[in-house]
């Protein structure tokens, strides 16, 4: 019995494979890409008919270097015979793709928010630009088979809650528990209440959750999406094995808000009246035709709060053009708003958007930028489209409905690091224990501070700095073929590559781990450190037994114990033998 994803990538839970994916996406990051290409020797991409390339980023003509990028790809496009291209203001890509994909698919995209696609029961996930170039190449890309988390939908969302109040309910749900590189899958009588643009909101936050995908399963709502007479698609069977089971009670939802800067979700009725200046809605977060209506509903014939800029971005031009058509866009401007073109340029702090310090700032979009996204000294917060659009006629926090006396009990814990001190030593024939440490950072490992003075390539000048904000003793006495065992998200925070090409350069055979962020996860590997992701061989070793590996046979030992290694296919093995994805095509 077998998940979704299992059945996507016809594997079994942890194998790692190499597939060909129906969609490849990537959008102002393509002109770095094309280097890459290039750099791996490429000179025709596979099939022109799997890339999908989308101007998204920022407007048109901001600046004269991005327009020397722009013109590199347009270029580009037109040399390799490129179909599926949309130029600057098309829309955003994650938008875009959705009139593409087809239920069963498997999506990938240089951007963490490919995820998105995962609401047309597609296996939907970001991935690099480096694996983005090969990929141009090669057609093929390997994947881990992820575990799965199982979520169960219940009733339905009360009045006055919406698809952004639940996706940052289960992100709150899950940042208590370990779902790093696992995937979501929807279930229950509670997804058919659920719009497709709503199931698309909810999937979009897929990062921000800390897992690689979420999928919605093939049901009416989307043969009507895709006009279909029939339900098609894949989906997990019955008797599937899962990591984690949750039920979530749809009618218990509340609105909510999430303090970016401290890290808080909180119920919005436990933050009303405070006062905010600036607001943003849509982007590809929350900018589909059913957000704009809801929008213009709440604007109509109203007026924002004096001194309260409002901003709000159509996920793409063809959904500007229908709200024009419904008299949507009208409704929204003659409130004060400001409407802007289709593209990712405000989330990521550029354009007319532009939040000044001491102030607040209120937006639908993803928490994983608009967190950095501006200058220093605003406070950023993320809602509901409702609750932002409530909030500018306000000029203060404010729910479309009130729910009183409303609490979220679920909140982020904060992680403090572990430095372990010169008495605290920790390896033994050759392996370094670090199993009962959880959240040892990419930083802890090799400082950020450091990247700017030795690049990648200063290997022997990154090796007396490894694990220094960790463990003094590890720099002193690592050698060749040593093993280091860790806890849960190895690799986490901000992604320091100098972390895996120093691990590598000193030798490290392996890294067995409990879970591995994500990013850090791929990167290392395609650096080549080779990772083992096993809760049960972590939770068993003892320091001071015997590890040993057995690849012949594909299996792990501790001492006697015998652990049978997941399968890895051998394009994969060959991958790592030349020392991993950047190695094997450069």
């Amino acid at each position: 019995m077998r998940t979704f994803v299992e059945k996507i990538l016809n594997a079994e839970c942890g194998s790692i494979v190499v597939r060909e994916p129906d969609y490849v996406m990537s959008h102002d990051n393509s002109a770095r890409v094309r280097f890459l290409f290039e750099r791996i020797h490429g000179t025709r991409v596979y099939k022109p008919s799997q890339l999908v390339i989308v101007l998204d980023g920022k407007v048109s003509g901001v600046i004269n270097e991005l327009s020397l990028e722009y013109n590199s790809i347009r270029d580009f496009v037109e040399e390799q015979g490129i179909e599926h291209f949309y130029d600057c203001d098309r829309g955003i890509g994650h938008q875009i793709i959705s009139e593409l994909v087809r239920p069963g698919m498997l999506v990938v995209g240089s951007d963490s928010h490919t995820a998105t696609a995962g609401a047309f029961n597609t296996l939907a996930m970001g991935i690099n630009k480096t694996e983005t170039a090969v990929l141009w190449k090669t057609g093929k890309m390997w994947f881990r088979v992820p575990e799965t988390v199982k979520i169960v939908l219940k009733n339905r969302l009360p009045e006055g809650v919406f698809a952004k109040d639940l996706a940052l309910w289960i992100k709150g749900i899950l940042s208590k528990l370990d779902v790093n590189g696992l995937a979501i899958e929807y279930h229950g009588e509670g997804v058919a209440s659920l719009s497709i643009d709503d199931r698309m909101t909810i999937a979009n936050i897929s990062t921000e959750m800390g897992v690689v995908s979420s999928a919605f399963p093939p049901d009416d709502r989307l043969a009507d999406y895709f006009n279909e007479p029939a339900v098609r698609g894949v989906w997990a069977d019955e008797e599937a094995v899962y990591s984690r089971f949750i039920e979530i009670d749809l009618a218990n939802v509340f609105p909510m808000v999430y303090d970016t800067g401290n890290n808080v979700l909180q119920a919005v009725e436990e933050l009303v009246g405070l006062k905010i200046q600036q607001g943003l809605i849509g982007a590809c977060a929350s900018g589909r035709l059913e957000d704009l209506r809801l929008v213009s509903m709440i604007l109509e014939d109203k007026h924002i709060a004096n001194g309260f800029q409002l901003f709000v971005v159509p996920a793409s031009r063809d959904i500007y053009l229908r709200a024009v058509e419904e008299g949507i866009i009208d409704k929204i401007a003659q409130s004060g708003a400001v409407v802007l073109g289709s593209s990712c340029g405000p989330c990521l702090g550029v354009g007319r958007v532009a939040s000044v310090g001491n102030s607040c700032f209120i937006s639908t979009a993803n928490s994983q930028y608009i967190g950095g996204n501006n200058h220093s000294g605003v406070e950023k917060y993320i809602a509901s489209p409702a609750t932002v659009a409530m909030t500018a006629l306000r000029g203060e926090l404010t729910p479309m409905i009130h729910f009183e006396g409303a609490q979220y009990k679920y909140n982020v814990p904060r992680v403090e690091p572990v430095v372990l001190g010169e008495y605290d030593y920790r390896k033994s024939n050759g392996v370094w224990n670090y199993g009962d440490i959880d959240n040892i950072s990419s930083s802890q490992i090799f400082s950020e501070k450091l990247t700017c003075r030795l690049t990648l390539e200063q290997v022997e000048e990154i090796k007396p700095y490894l694990f220094k904000g960790l463990d003094p003793n590890f720099t002193c006495d690592v050698k060749p073929g040593d093993i280091i065992i860790a806890g849960e998200n190895f690799g986490c925070g901000r992604l320091v590559k100098h972390a895996a090409t120093g691990l590598v350069a000193v030798g490290v055979k392996l890294v067995i781990a409990k879970s591995v962020n994500r990013d850090f996860y791929r990167m290392a590997i395609n650096h080549g450190l080779r990772i083992l992701i096993d809760w049960a061989v972590v939770d068993a070793y003892t320091s001071g037994e015997r590890l040993t590996i057995d690849d012949e046979n594909h299996v792990l030992y501790l001492n006697e114990r015998a652990y049978k290694l997941p399968h890895v296919d051998a394009e994969f093995q060959d991958i790592l033998a030349k020392g991993g994805l950047v190695n094997a095509f450069s």
